[in-house]
C-alpha cells in the first residue's frame, strides 16, 4: 500500500462500511493510481460492484460525489500521474499511426525551439568552464537519466581523463561511495527529469556540502535539483505520449560537448590521437557483398 494520509484515513474507516463499500476501499488502498485516472463505472467494475454503490461509498467517506473523492487520492502525487492522464486524453481522440509518430516530430521541434530559446551566454560560458576546469567529472542520472549519463560519460572523456559515469549495476549505493571524497576541485553534472528521483537529490546535496561544483542539466526551474546547482541547463521536455521528450535532453548535450569541443585548447590534438587510435578497426575504401 503506498502510504499517504489518505489511505492510512481509508485503511482505519474500512471496518464501518458496508460489504460493496469494504470492495470498493480494499481496491483503492491496492491501486491508488489506478482509481485516480477511472471513471466511476471503470472504478465500480473493477471492484465488482455497481456504479451506485460506488457513489455511496465516496458520500460514506464524506466527499459530495465520485469527483471529489478522485481528487483527494494521490494529493501530493498529481505530477506522477500527469503524463498517464495526458496520454489517457490523448487516446479518446481517433489518430492514425502515422499522426502520431508526426505528432511527436513536431512535438520534439517545439522543444527544441523551446530549449533553444531559453539558452542565456553567460550560462553557457559557465557550464563550459566548469566541464573544463574539473579535475574529476561525476556524471550522475538514475533511470532514464542513465542512459544519458552514459552517453555524456563518453563524450566527457574526450576531454578528462577522470569522468565516471555513476549509472552503474551498483546503483545508489554505489554512487553515494563514489562521491563521498569528492571536493572542491570535482565536478558533479546531474541529469534529472520528471519523474524525479529522491535518491538523485540526496547524493548530490551531500557532494554539494563536500565542496563540490555542480552542473545541473534538467526541465525547468522548480526541479527539485535546482537549489543545489552551481550552473543549471534547461531543456524543454514536454510530451503527450511519454512522461519525458528525452531527444530534447540528448540534443542540449550534444550542443554542449560541440562547445566544449570549440572552447578546448587540446580539441585537435585529442580528435587526432583518437581518429589514429581507431583507424585499424575501422572499414576503408568501397566494399562488395
Amino acid at each position: 500500500m503506498i502510504e499517504t494520509e489518505f489511505t492510512r484515513a481509508l485503511a482505519k474507516r474500512l471496518p464501518e462500511l458496508t460489504k460493496p463499500q469494504r470492495l470498493l476501499g480494499a481496491y483503492v488502498l491496492e491501486h491508488p493510481f489506478k482509481v485516480a485516472i477511472m471513471s466511476i463505472d471503470e472504478f465500480a467494475q473493477a471492484a465488482g460492484v455497481s456504479s451506485a454503490s460506488a457513489n455511496r461509498f465516496a458520500r460514506a467517506l464524506g466527499y459530495p460525489g465520485y469527483a471529489q473523492f478522485r481528487q483527494n487520492i494521490i494529493k501530493g502525487f498529481e505530477g506522477v500521474l500527469e503524463s498517464v492522464n495526458r496520454l489517457k486524453k490523448e487516446q479518446s481522440y481517433p489518430a492514425t499511426n502515422q499522426e502520431i509518430i508526426s505528432n511527436v516530430l513536431v512535438e520534439g521541434q517545439r522543444n527544441l525551439e523551446k530549449t533553444r530559446l531559453n539558452l542565456r551566454a553567460e550560462t553557457c560560458d559557465q557550464a563550459v568552464d566548469m566541464i573544463l576546469a574539473a579535475r574529476r567529472i561525476f556524471v550522475l542520472g538514475m533511470g532514464t537519466s542513465g542512459y544519458l549519463a552514459g552517453l555524456l560519460e563518453r563524450r566527457l572523456l574526450a576531454h578528462n581523463g577522470m569522468v565516471v559515469s555513476l549509472a552503474g549495476p551498483g546503483g545508489t549505493t554505489y554512487a553515494a561511495r563514489r562521491l563521498a571524497l569528492v571536493d572542491e576541485n570535482d565536478l558533479i553534472i546531474v541529469l534529472t527529469f520528471p519523474r524525479y528521483l529522491s535518491d538523485t537529490v540526496r547524493i548530490v546535496q551531500r557532494a554539494h556540502g563536500r565542496g563540490a561544483k555542480v552542473l545541473g542539466l534538467t526541465d525547468k526551474a522548480t526541479a527539485p535539483i535546482v537549489p543545489t546547482c552551481d550552473c543549471v541547463l534547461y531543456t524543454s521536455s514536454d510530451s503527450v505520449y511519454g512522461t519525458n521528450s528525452d531527444p530534447i535532453a540528448l540534443a542540449l548535450i550534444d550542443g554542449l560537448m560541440a562547445a566544449l569541443d570549440y572552447r578546448s585548447p587540446f580539441s585537435v590534438e585529442i580528435a587526432t590521437e583518437v581518429a589514429e587510435t581507431i583507424t585499424p578497426w575501422l572499414i576503408h575504401g568501397e566494399t562488395s557483398a
